[in-house]
């Protein structure tokens, strides 16, 4: 019994011995280099021994390649959208505005409105008022107060609303907030609208285009020239240079008082006035009168009034360039070439067309 015992106990512990042979030592953690470089965590199998190194030879030779390949980059230049003008600031830093500027120049308006949908700051650049120095909005109906808003912050110098459905409201707004206005065109618009134009606020306009609007007479121009409760002698339209006034009912009273506020007149339209005969020929070229010393432009055409006698007071303008006697059934073609023989020791002039005289020099 002791015998079957100790040998049992002998190959228990030869048993014991064997299998501890054949497994692996244990390692201290932290003893292997793979630990160090490969980093374990839930759900990441730990690499040992030669698997370990290989992973860490690929992953620094792949940093090596990720480091080499970013450096080139780096150097390279950057790119537009890096560029002050393309950011939301806006601001003009090192004169970049005014080059931009200089280039939209060349532009179109459909291109100068593509170029405002870039980003903010060609937005702002675009509604540069150099930009936007002339605005037709001609025939546009119906206008709405954001046009109007968007007319008012480019600040133009040369505004056309001719032929418009243009409410009075809508026209005092923009001749409150524009005051650098110098050109203004209005044709076919009725009084009722036009009567937003006897205001003490008017600027003081170069160029008013008045053609063929309906309701106007002497007594509305009368109010347009000189506003109730302002001083005769401040018209706001005492810097006219040109006037047009084209279908218009205008007399020798009319006349008169344009010689009185305007005495800047060059050029003055009465195109198919009917009204308009020999003797208020005979009053702009009176003696003494700005007309007669200033006014380069004179269309008379459609003036079925005139004759053949008015030709010897349109001598006596000295700054004539340009006569429009076309469509007037009272002056023959043999009057008109009196006139320009008559001229020629004092200037060159010639028939462009059928009664149209103009100056050569």
């Amino acid at each position: 019994m002791g015998l079957r015992s100790a040998a049992a106990g002998g190959g228990q512990q030869g048993f014991i011995q064997r299998k501890a042979a054949h497994s692996k030592p244990s390692r201290v953690r932290g003893s292997d280099p793979a630990d160090t470089l490969t980093p374990r965590g839930p759900g990441r199998p730990r690499l040992r021994g030669s698997q370990g190194d290989k992973s860490s030879r690929t992953y620094s030779a792949s940093s090596s390649e990720e480091d080499q390949g970013a450096t080139p980059a780096a150097s390279l230049p950057s790119s537009l959208l890096s560029l002050p003008s393309f950011k939301d600031a806006g601001s003009d830093q090192g004169g970049e505005k005014e080059v931009w500027v200089s280039v939209f120049r060349y532009l179109n308006r459909a291109e100068l409105l593509a170029c405002m949908t870039v980003c903010k700051a060609w937005y702002k650049w675009s509604c540069d008022k150099r930009l936007w120095s002339h605005i037709d909005v001609s025939r546009c109906n119906p206008l709405s107060n954001q046009a109007l808003a968007g007319i008012i912050k480019r600040h133009p110098t040369s505004l056309d609303l001719s032929w418009t459905s243009l409410a009075m409201r809508q026209l005092n707004c923009l001749l409150t907030r524009l005051p650098g206005l110098r050109e203004l065109r209005l044709t076919g618009l009725p009084w009722s609208c036009l009567s937003a134009l006897v205001s003490p606020t008017l600027p003081q306009l170069h160029l008013l285009d008045l053609r063929w609007c309906e309701g106007i007479k002497e007594a509305q121009i009368k109010e347009i020239v000189t506003p109730p409760g302002l001083e005769s002698s401040r018209s706001r339209l005492r810097n006219m240079v040109t006037l047009r006034l084209s279908g218009l009912d205008v007399s020798e009273s009319t006349l008169r008082l344009l010689q009185r506020h305007m005495p800047q007149l060059e050029t003055l339209d009465l195109a198919h006035c009917k009204d308009i005969t020999d003797s208020c020929i005979t009053l702009l070229a009176a003696a003494g009168t700005h007309t007669r010393n200033n006014l380069s432009e004179l269309t008379l055409a459609g003036c079925n009034q005139l004759t053949d006698g008015c030709l010897s007071y349109l001598k006596r303008f000295s700054s004539l360039t340009l006569l429009d006697l076309r469509g007037c059934k009272g002056i023959s073609r043999r009057a008109c070439d009196a006139f320009i023989s008559d001229l020629s020791h004092v200037a060159l002039y010639c028939m462009m067309e059928e009664k149209l005289i103009q100056r050569l020099d």
